[in-house]
């Protein structure tokens, strides 16, 4: 099934409202092209139907027929002059609708960035760090120099266990 997000819901509808006006425009230009042919044109919309009627019919006077005429281009220039005030005010409603969701996205990648920065300094605050003891440091230093644990052991007065361990530690740390 298609998700259809509200952005694109929101540029669809504008697409739709322009081609909207698009069409209503090519219909004038043509009514304006038609008013020259003795041929009259087809009613534009519902509220205009009553006139169009009477223009239909040919009166006893030409000149009333020219007025009806007018009076119906100059109501059908009201529908669309009251469409495209519509237009432009669903167009100012979307560009506002489209700031904030700018604005939320905005907020949302600054929030995510300071989630991103406080998870790197949450994992820089837990890793390991060697604890620094003289006795410690002295022992890595002798076992880096390849001294054997027995004798390190007894130079640092640490124990042998401890002192194995620290020789395992600077054998890896030359290693790496």
């Amino acid at each position: 099934m298609i998700q259809i997000g509200v952005r694109e819901g929101i540029l669809a509808l504008v697409a739709v409202l322009s081609l909207y006006l698009v069409v209503v425009l090519v219909r004038l230009a043509r009514h304006r092209r038609d008013t020259s042919s003795p041929v009259e044109p087809e009613p534009a919309s519902a509220p205009v139907a009553p006139l169009d009627a009477v223009a239909a019919k040919p009166g006893p006077n030409p000149e009333e027929a020219a007025v009806s005429r007018e009076l119906l281009n100059e109501l059908e220039i009201q529908q669309l002059r009251q469409d495209v005030t519509q237009l432009r005010t669903d167009c100012d409603f979307l560009r506002r609708e489209l700031a904030v969701m700018r604005h939320d996205v905005d907020q949302l990648g600054e929030q995510a960035r300071s989630e991103q920065q406080a998870a790197q300094a949450a994992r820089e605050r837990t890793q390991y760090t060697r604890p620094v003891s003289p006795q410690h440091s002295e022992a890595m230093l002798l076992a880096g120099r390849g001294m054997s644990a027995a004798q390190v052991a007894e130079h640092c007065g640490i124990s042998v266990a401890e002192a194995e361990l620290v020789c395992a530690l600077a054998r890896a740390e030359s290693g790496s």
